[in-house]
């Protein structure tokens, strides 16, 4: 679902790590971002969008209407969740992590490049292969969960002060310019939100999967007509959100979704099929970021002709990516 999200994900993500920066040294020891911001997601209403108009009334309405709730549900957060060694050593399944913006996250601690974008892999990977120089991508590496927080609130407290710098600038003949670079910025950091963060909303899959097979059944030019994305997002705003950051929290939450709302779930999304076939066709401008999405299947086209390798996807491009450079002789 690269162009559903849920716009409440990133106004969470940010009051948590301003919420943080504000608490004591011995109490950030024992909290963990991840499970803080699930949570507060877990007790707010879903804000789904496929459109960039969409998008942009979601967070309106989120920001009118949900701040203080917001505020509360995150301070909550932080009371009621404590770090232990159970869920250290319980991490949710890296397969419920995927994402575009995902993989580029991974493609980024590969190359120890912190503001990487899709169009400057294809030379960066060149550059390492020539090179040959390699920057071993730390998989699985235990980082304490303070020590994570730190450098998260530090890069959150760097992009705010960017933006900032660039969006009070003085009103210039290229102001213009100034303020295309500073939108670009925001969708970026919205493009890349939660990708350092360990959570999913386990029903975007499994939503996504009860749509697929119903499209099926459809005759072949209905099938053309159904936008996956506008159904999915139609039955996650009607259903409670289901965020896991531990593998014992996905088991317990998929036992509660298979005993109590399977027959819930399906309904909905037979309502939502019958609206979408029966909704005018729409051009309307994909979320805003979608467009990074168009420059990572240019990236994909020159990765496949670089490393001789058809098989690459946005899912398996990082693993792809560092399985080329550790051969020897690589450049």
């Amino acid at each position: 679902m690269s162009s559903c999200r849920n716009a409440l994900e990133e106004l969470v993500i940010e009051e948590a790590e301003a919420q943080y920066k504000r608490l004591g040294a011995d109490i950030k020891k024992r909290v963990d971002l991840s499970e803080v911001i699930a949570y507060a997601l877990n007790r707010l209403p879903p804000m789904y969008a496929t459109t960039q108009r969409g998008w942009t009334q979601q967070r309106k309405r989120a920001e009118q209407e949900l701040g203080q709730a917001i505020a509360k549900s995150v301070r909550n957060g932080f009371l009621s969740t404590q770090s232990d060694n159970l869920r250290q050593n319980d991490p949710i399944p890296a397969h419920e992590l995927i994402s575009q913006a995902r993989s580029l996250a991974k493609l980024r601690k590969i190359f120890n490049k912190e503001y990487l974008k899709w169009k400057d892999v294809p030379e960066v990977v060149r550059t390492a292969l020539d090179s040959g120089y390699y920057q071993s991508l730390s998989s699985g590496t235990y980082i304490s969960i303070d020590r994570r927080n730190s450098l998260l609130a530090r890069s959150y407290a760097l992009r705010r002060r960017t933006t900032t710098i660039l969006t009070n600038q003085p009103s210039k003949s290229d102001s213009k310019s100034d303020k295309d670079i500073s939108a670009d910025i925001k969708d970026f950091e919205s493009y890349m939100s939660g990708t350092t963060y360990r959570y999913s909303n386990i029903l975007e899959s499994l939503v996504s999967a009860i749509i697929d097979r119903r499209i099926q059944r459809l005759d072949a030019t209905l099938q053309q007509k159904v936008s996956i994305d506008d159904v999915a997002a139609y039955v996650l705003n009607r259903l409670p959100p289901m965020y896991a950051t531990t593998k014992r929290g996905l088991q317990n939450l998929r036992q509660r979704i298979k005993s109590e709302m399977t027959n819930q779930i399906i309904e909905i999304v037979k309502e939502a099929l019958g609206k979408v076939m029966h909704t005018p066709e729409r051009t309307l401008p994909p979320l805003p970021f979608e467009k990074f999405n168009l420059e990572l299947e240019e990236t994909l086209v020159l990765l496949r002709e670089m490393l001789g390798r058809e098989d690459i996807t946005w899912r398996n491009v990082a693993e792809i990516v560092e399985e080329s450079l550790r051969l020897p002789n690589n450049a």
